[in-house]
């Protein structure tokens, strides 16, 4: 008797591990220098229930702060699905580690850095900025990682020592006013906006890129992979979708567009 109720625990315990082994991973990066909304496990509930329908499997949300982390997690095959804004980590992972990019975010196609300075400054191109002083989001940023790459292809020797970086992309405009920096980088159009409103100048712009892109792990089928972009691309298409959506604040997907993207790690010299 023992023995048989031995038996039917281990059975048990294996069978638990067997449905926790087959839950999905979800890795979820919304950025380093935004806030976000509340607690990413409430926001994207309503998504991870939509994706785990389709799939007929559990999928489970795994937060991602760190992006060395992420890239970490992505080059070893960690995570069955990403939601990642930093564009770089993303397109590696395609590249390099078995990822296929699905989609990417509606609104998001045309992220590009813009360069602000005083509307007293001197300044007229970005080959002026040789020797400044620069304000930058978190040098790990893409905002910072797209300007940084584009003051290689102009011959600056090592742009990162002319960089100093704060935590919060509004917080360039801050170290402008008051001459901690002669020159700020921001990928936000409304802070960009504003700045210009206020007297500022734009002095350049990067090349645009799409950022925020969803990529599912090659492991997966590509039956399953097929069934995750359509329905991604089909969100806005209905209410549970555009309430999954609201929840996470996107307003669609895009599909994946190859040609852009290539050309985009090229630029990133990934």
């Amino acid at each position: 008797m023992k023995f048989t109720s031995l038996l039917a625990m281990i059975l048990l315990a294996a069978g638990i591990n067997s449905a926790a082994a087959q839950d999905l991973v979800l890795a979820v990066n919304e950025g380093v220098t935004y806030q976000d909304g509340g607690p990413a496990s409430e926001r994207y509930k309503p998504l991870l229930q939509l994706l785990s329908k389709e799939l007929k499997q559990n999928i489970k949300l795994q937060s991602v702060d760190k992006y060395s982390v992420f890239e970490k997690g992505l080059a070893e095959g960690k995570f069955d699905l990403a939601f990642i804004h930093p564009a770089h980590v993303g397109l590696l992972a395609v590249k390099k580690n078995g990822y296929e990019g699905l989609v990417t975010a509606k609104g998001f196609t045309d992220y590009r850095a813009r360069v602000l300075v005083a509307s007293t400054s001197p300044f007229k191109s970005m080959q002026d900025l040789r020797g400044k002083k620069i304000g930058v989001p978190s040098v790990e940023s893409i905002t910072t990682v797209m300007f940084t790459a584009n003051l290689r292809e102009l011959n600056f020797p090592q742009p990162e020592k002319l960089f100093t970086a704060t935590r919060y992309q509004d917080a360039v405009p801050f170290m402008i006013e008051n001459g901690f920096v002669e020159a700020g980088v921001t990928g936000s159009a409304g802070v960009a906006k504003a700045w210009v409103a206020k007297g500022g100048r734009i002095l350049a712009e990067t090349k645009p890129m799409p950022i925020k892109q969803f990529l599912a792990s090659k492991k997966l089928s590509e039956s399953d992979r097929e069934k995750l972009k359509s329905l991604l691309l089909n969100l806005s298409e209905n209410e549970a979708g555009r309430n999954a959506l609201s929840k996470i604040g996107m307003t669609g997907f895009v599909p994946w567009n190859a040609q852009v993207m290539d050309e985009a790690a090229a630029r990133l010299g990934l």
